[in-house]
């Protein structure tokens, strides 16, 4: 019966996500349930307990393929990803968010600097994305800082830095030395992070805890925790394979 459903385009359950550009933001990707765009709950399982996969190529994204693809997970307002776009012209750029407010709001940020051109936004679980979108052997690097700690216990499921999101990164990254940029406030997400990178198979920490903010550029909330006193743990993490 749920054949037939989707067959006929009557019901189209929420495991079935597309990847559509806003219409009028360019540069601006929703990754969302087929149904109900607006939808931020996690996808339940397909009825054959797999992924759904979508037909994704970066030439979807980024005209010149000839670039290294970075991917920043958890962009927030985009202070570190705006400023990274108008130093790097010769890379392409996707930074994510989950929350369409955020997403938003970092897009104009990257209109008003004009850098379009080689950074786009995508607003949606970065997860899902990894596993259900992007090639193997396909990006370069990873940048992540200061996302939700989900500090109650209950909510640790949540966290996104975990061994199965480790092996989209490895899957997705490509053949050599690749780099991961890891930083955070808070101590116990961190312990529980750089243990998930200690025990990742073809994975070393090169700089823990010590590693100063990426050329040099801090997020938004880097700039407020380090004006209040409290401590930053950055890292440099590599993938090789």
């Amino acid at each position: 019966m749920m054949n037939e459903e989707i067959e006929n385009n009557k019901e189209i359950p929420e495991f079935y996500r597309d990847l559509k550009e806003d219409p009028e933001e360019k540069g601006l990707w929703y990754f969302s349930f087929r149904n109900n765009p607006e939808a931020r709950r996690k996808p339940i399982q397909t009825p054959d307990n797999k992924p759904h996969k979508i037909d994704f190529q970066w030439s979807e994204l980024f005209s010149d393929l000839s670039k290294p693809i970075e991917i920043e997970i958890g962009s927030g307002k985009g202070s570190f990803l705006v400023e990274y776009a108008q130093k790097h012209p010769e890379l392409s750029l996707l930074g994510s968010e989950w929350d369409k407010t955020w997403a938003v709001f970092c897009m104009d940020r990257l209109i008003k600097k004009k850098v379009l051109d080689h950074t786009q936004m995508l607003c949606g679980d970065m997860f899902y994305f990894l596993r259900d979108a992007v090639p193997s052997n396909s990006v370069d690097a990873f940048h992540m800082y200061f996302p939700d700690p989900w500090p109650k216990e209950r909510h640790h499921k949540n966290r996104l830095l975990r061994p199965d999101f480790l092996t989209e990164v490895a899957r997705t990254l490509k053949p050599g030395k690749r780099m991961f940029y890891w930083g955070t406030d808070h101590k116990e997400y961190n312990e529980v992070a750089l243990e998930t990178f200690d025990h990742f198979d073809g994975c070393s920490i090169i700089e823990r805890n010590t590693a100063s903010p990426t050329e040099g550029i801090m997020t938004g909330f880097e700039k407020k925790y380090r004006k209040e006193g409290r401590p930053i743990y950055r890292s440099l993490i590599v993938f090789e394979k």
